[in-house]
């Protein structure tokens, strides 16, 4: 036997205390090893929550990801965009982004450049917002990764659109002011010597503006300078830049792929609308323009030159009584648009109104828009309908520029209260109306789509012209809604014929809904036709709830009612959305 080791069946094996020893030594590296794993863990999950306390206390949003991916965003982030995190870890992040943005920022992310840029994402509840990102390579959990931090700029850059409208934009008629202006005619004229096509300016004056200030009132002679501009900007171009240099100055910078002499055409017509009656706080006036044109480069050799050249011509203009005065060499009137001289004054007592009813989707009860609704309040008489007022205008030669002037101020008084529909019975229809929408569309921003105009069938009786006017308001964009649908004896012909979306159902077969089986059948018989010819349907007059619940039960798709909501002064979104909630 030898010390240490038992021998058994002729071989040696370790003795029980060489096993315990070794079990101890074995024992006490594994538990150092445990400790060891533990204290890196803790140091780990330190460091991670160190990190992680870092990008929280950051004001600016903080994206970790690889190749877009989504592996963390800190507290402000999650804040900017109104999101839960654990929603969108594992997510590509430029899912976030607007449409048309949603390509470039997936590059940047997998591609990041050296300089920050811009995007426009939108938050959980659709807003827009505009950001702006830069990014570097980090270590995330052990492997290589993207920090890119996100600073929202969307207020930075409304303040500077805002500065920039206040530096270079007239602050009551929106039109560009007297300095950028100057810059449009600098850039134009030297795009002249690149080549392009010669520059016409137009320098136009109101006549005897001071006395139609103190006629009018400050605010009335505001509001008649905001109606000019507008009445201007509805016979232009795109590419045209009409701009308001002082009090009751304005100038004109025409496009320069227009024909030579479009200059003279449009400064008649300009002259010949101004001539038009407006209707300014309910008393009617009507101006004269004196307007002065010069040519680059026949009649001066750079910007400021034919400025001044254009303001002698408009001075030549003045001089001779009004009108257009066409500048040339030899100092003499060229070209003169005949004086359009104020007729005698008419009167038409009292002021124009627009009232505006809520229209209620029947699906689910919520609003879908306003009508709005023309009238007249007279002194003695009170507030007059179209069937009663109209007669009245058409007397004193204004029918077709209120019914104008009423559509601006619906649209206006329907942008500033948030609505998202308007429609707009129209009881006369003047051939300037297309163009006069198109301008209010484009300086008010309001949608095409989200316009309508309602027609009565017997205002087309033998008037093609105006089917081809209905047309051209189509081709907009704007909806067309054939009112007080049934009542006329020629309606399937004017199904035919104009260029509808919407049928409004009169108030009379509503009022017999579930009483008059005819009625009944009518709806019916309306809603399939509708159907087959992809028209919505609106039904007037809704006063009970009995009315209401079978309109609904037939598929009608929209209302209008006392029951819903009388007309108001304004269109209230506020007092609406309570009967919307009400009847949910």
């Amino acid at each position: 036997m030898t010390m240490g080791y038992l021998h058994i069946d002729g071989s040696a094996a370790p003795t029980l205390a060489a096993l315990a020893l070794a079990a101890v030594v074995f024992m006490a590296m594994r538990l150092d090893g445990a400790a060891l794993r533990k204290r890196l863990n803790a140091e780990n999950e330190a460091r991670r929550l160190w990190n992680r306390g870092l990008a929280d206390a950051s004001f600016d949003g903080l994206l970790v990801h690889r190749q877009g991916v989504i592996l963390m965003m800190n507290r402000a982030l999650v804040r900017m965009l109104g999101v839960r995190e654990r929603e969108w870890v594992g997510q590509s992040f430029a899912t976030l982004a607007a449409d048309d943005h949603v390509a470039p920022l997936r590059a940047e992310l997998e591609a990041p450049q050296t300089t920050p840029a811009a995007f426009t994402l939108l938050r959980a509840d659709k807003t827009a917002i505009t950001v702006e990102i830069s990014s570097q390579a980090v270590e995330f959990e052990g492997l290589p990764a993207t920090a890119t931090a996100i600073r929202d700029i969307t207020q930075r850059r409304a303040d500077a659109e805002k500065i920039i409208r206040l530096t270079h934009y007239d602050a009551l008629t929106g039109l560009p002011n007297r300095d950028l202006f100057a810059q449009a005619l600098h850039a134009a004229v030297a795009a002249v010597t690149r080549g392009e096509a010669g520059v016409t300016l137009l320098v136009m004056d109101i006549d005897s503006f001071r006395t139609q200030n103190q006629l009018l009132g400050r605010v009335g002679g505001d509001l008649l300078l905001q109606m000019l501009a507008m009445r201007m900007l509805s016979l232009l171009e795109r590419e045209d830049v009409l701009a308001r240099m002082g009090s009751d100055k304005f100038a004109l910078l025409l496009a320069a792929s227009g024909p030579p002499n479009r200059g003279v055409s449009l400064g008649g017509q300009i002259l010949a609308a101004c001539g038009e009656p407006f209707i300014v706080e309910g008393r009617m006036t009507r101006l004269t323009l004196s307007a002065g044109l010069a040519m680059y480069p026949e009649h001066a050799a750079e910007a400021d030159t034919l400025l001044r050249v254009a303001e002698l011509a408009l001075g030549k203009a003045k001089e001779g009584g009004g009108g257009l005065h066409v500048y040339r060499h030899e100092d003499q009137s060229a070209q003169h648009q005949p004086r359009i001289s104020p007729p005698a004054p008419e009167t038409l007592p009292g002021e124009p109104r627009v009232l505006y009813q809520p229209v209620f989707n029947l699906a689910d009860l919520s609003l879908a828009g306003f009508e709005a609704l023309p009238r007249w309040q007279h002194p003695a008489r009170g507030l007059l309908g179209p069937d009663e007022f109209m007669p009245l205008a058409e007397a004193a030669g204004v029918a077709q520029e209120l019914c104008g002037q009423m559509v601006e101020r619906a649209c206006a008084e329907a942008l500033a209260a948030g609505a998202q529909h308007l429609s707009f019975n129209l009881p006369e229809l003047s051939p300037s109306l297309p163009a006069r929408i198109t301008a209010l569309l484009r300086k008010t921003g309001l949608r095409p789509e989200a316009f309508e105009i309602e027609v009565r069938e017997t205002q087309f009786a033998n008037r093609p012209e105006l089917v081809q006017l209905l047309r051209e308001l189509r081709s907009i964009g704007l909806g067309i809604a054939l009112d007080d649908f049934g009542t006329g004896a020629a309606t399937l012909n004017a199904l035919r014929n104009l260029p509808l979306t919407r049928l409004k159902i009169d108030r009379r077969y509503t009022a017999k809904l579930g009483i008059d089986r005819n009625a009944d059948a009518m709806l019916a018989a309306t809603l399939n036709l509708a159907a087959t010819l992809r028209l919505e349907v609106t039904a007037l007059g809704v006063e009970t709830e009995a009315q209401l619940a079978l309109l609904r039960e037939a598929g009608c798709h929209a209302a209008q009612g006392r029951l819903l909501g009388e007309p108001a002064s304004r269109p209230v979104v506020r007092a609406a959305t309570q009967r919307e909630a009400a009847a949910g």
